[in-house]
């Protein structure tokens, strides 16, 4: 998972650069593309890893929650058929993910929290 959450980490950097001709709600719009992307990536792995892969992948929408923090809702359909919610939010300063993402991340399906964790993606 840190090999999908670096790439998108190295993304969101290429993306930067080619930013700077662009107008502050296109900006706005691309960057919240890349960590609607991140974040869904990050999310399907630790459903899978509490044993619940996601069927096809999740549908996230992602929001600016005050200057510096993004917000995601996620929803999807395990590979048995089961009906997942996932919630997260990290603050957009931290730009290393080399070890993760760290935030406040929620997963559960049918309704039951099968995961919750403060970095998605962190060893140990």
């Amino acid at each position: 998972m840190r090999h999908h959450i670096a790439a998108t980490a190295a993304v969101a950097l290429a993306v930067g650069v080619a930013l700077t001709g662009c107008t502050t709600e296109q900006r706005r719009d691309l960057l919240g593309d890349v960590a609607a992307e991140g974040l869904r990536v990050a999310a399907e792995d630790a459903f899978a890893s509490a044993g619940f892969p996601i069927e096809d992948q999740l549908d996230c929408q992602v929001e600016d929650v005050g200057e510096s923090e993004i917000a995601a809702d996620c929803t999807g359909t395990t590979q048995q058929g089961a009906d997942v919610t996932f919630t997260g939010s990290y603050d957009t300063g931290d730009t290393d993910f080399t070890d993760g993402v760290q935030g406040t991340f929620t997963g559960s399906v049918e309704g039951t929290e099968v995961f919750s964790s403060d970095c998605l993606g962190c060893g140990g």
